[in-house]
């Protein structure tokens, strides 16, 4: 049985990330958890004509290019800016590790003036020796909980299932 059976399945991608944001005017952006990267690096931002590029993160931040401003010792649930900041807030596979996915959610919301995307892994993509060896390494790393369907909705969010039904999708349009 699929962990989210109601929700709709979409393969998100750099281009699913680009139809979302075809009509929006996008001249700031926050990374929030900005971590090591990975699959949602969306590397269209570093040739995208930004004023303003922000990543932050609690531990570490991966090598950027020049054009970006980076915050170390940022906690997704308290952060350090002003209300409608940035165009858009993207915080990818960060959530699942803060202690109250809730109340980072509205702290994304808040620093956004136009679109907040986030996603999210379940339990079963953090199992395992590999994750047990990351989380000794990385207390940041340790896998608390996915936000709930329910907060996601109640705050406005569009919420989906990756194909693979590991990653929660959500979306927002201010």
């Amino acid at each position: 049985m699929p962990l989210y059976p109601d929700l709709p399945v979409v393969v998100f991608s750099e281009n699913y990330l680009r139809t979302l944001l075809h009509d929006v005017q996008v001249t700031s952006l926050l990374d929030v958890g900005a971590g090591h990267g990975g699959v949602y690096d969306y590397h269209h931002w570093d040739a995208a004509p930004l004023a303003r590029r922000e990543a932050c993160d609690i531990h570490w931040i991966r090598p950027m290019s020049a054009q970006w401003t980076l915050r170390l010792g940022v906690d997704a649930q308290q952060l350090p800016y002003a209300d409608h900041a940035f165009d858009v807030v993207q915080c990818m596979e960060v959530l699942e590790h803060v202690e109250d996915p809730r109340r980072a959610l509205e702290e994304l919301v808040r620093v956004a003036k136009k679109f907040v995307v986030i996603s999210s892994a379940d339990e079963t993509h953090h199992q395992g020796p590999e994750q047990e060896a990351i989380e000794k390494v990385n207390v940041h790393q340790k896998y608390i909980r996915q936000p709930r369907v329910e907060d996601l909705q109640q705050l406005g969010f569009m919420v989906c299932i990756g194909e693979n039904r590991r990653h929660l999708f959500a979306w927002k349009y201010m």
